[in-house]
């Protein structure tokens, strides 16, 4: 009994110093909670319940805790913005609240319970955390005035971006810009529609380029540049060459894709 005693305190200890974890390829924060039985319940099936309720509130403090460590911007991260307001810090915990359940519980000889749990980084939590950003404010992004048939084939019709840089040490962030080297913004939330940003995040995070290009994204002919660079405190913003942001911000007076966010960085 009191092997299983102590087992229980190391995995409470383990616990307070869990952390969560970020997968921008797909766009999830995941973490794991365990709870312990409480000694007090009448009967086996009630103390797992509670240890299975225990695990999911360490689980979904884990998951706020992952989220205030993400970028927001390269100079800011979002516990920067979520301690401008109580009411925030609220709607944060609440949307964390509104998880999904990864696998199955894991149970312990102990009748201790790990639960792993994850949330969606696009939709309500980039509304939310995203509210103060300058997006583009015309009108809705229509029906693209090309059909994707005649794209095939077509060097002239580009579908998307997609940045290699995995020669610089770019970190993910939800609101990053690309610049060019002279320092032009190229490419920002007042170049995109606030709608897509949400939906799918202002930057598409992968680690392998062919993958990147059979992404529906960026469709069936996204153009292809490296960056020369990253910039910003936290290292978040993109740097292309002049003559790449020139060739960039000339597609773009033309075609949506950087309006729907249909940019993709390559990383390491």
């Amino acid at each position: 009994m009191k092997k299983l005693t102590i087992i229980t305190m190391l995995i409470m200890i383990l616990s307070l110093f869990a952390q969560g974890d970020i997968d921008w390829e797909r766009r999830v924060v995941t973490a794991s909670g365990i709870g312990a039985p409480n000694p007090n319940m009448p009967n086996m099936a009630a103390k797992r319940a509670g240890a299975i309720n225990a695990a999911k509130m360490y689980a979904v403090r884990d998951l706020v805790a992952t989220i205030k460590g993400m970028y927001l911007s390269s100079e800011s991260i979002v516990e920067n913005y979520m301690t401008t307001s109580d009411v925030i810090k609220t709607q944060v915990e609440g949307i964390a609240k509104a998880y999904r359940m990864v696998g199955k519980p894991k149970y312990f000889e102990d009748g201790s319970v790990e639960v792993t749990v994850e949330m969606s980084i696009d939709g309500d939590l980039s509304a939310l955390i995203m509210k103060e950003q300058s997006f583009d404010g015309s009108a809705p992004v229509g029906e693209a005035d090309y059909k994707l048939s005649d794209i095939v084939g077509s060097p002239d019709v580009y579908t998307g971006l997609i940045i290699d840089c995995s020669d610089v040490q770019l970190r993910p962030a939800l609101a990053p810009k690309i610049l060019s080297k002279s320092g032009a913004e190229i490419y920002g939330s007042a170049n995109v529609s606030r709608d897509f940003a949400v939906q799918q995040g202002m930057l598409g995070y992968l680690k392998d380029i062919e993958k990147a290009k059979a992404t529906s994204r960026v469709q069936n002919n996204p153009y292809i540049i490296k960056a020369i660079g990253v910039q910003g405190t936290n290292k978040a913003d993109i740097v292309i060459s002049d003559e790449d942001a020139a060739k960039v911000k000339e597609l773009s007076a033309n075609l949506n894709f950087l309006r729907e966010c249909r940019v993709i960085a390559i990383i390491k």
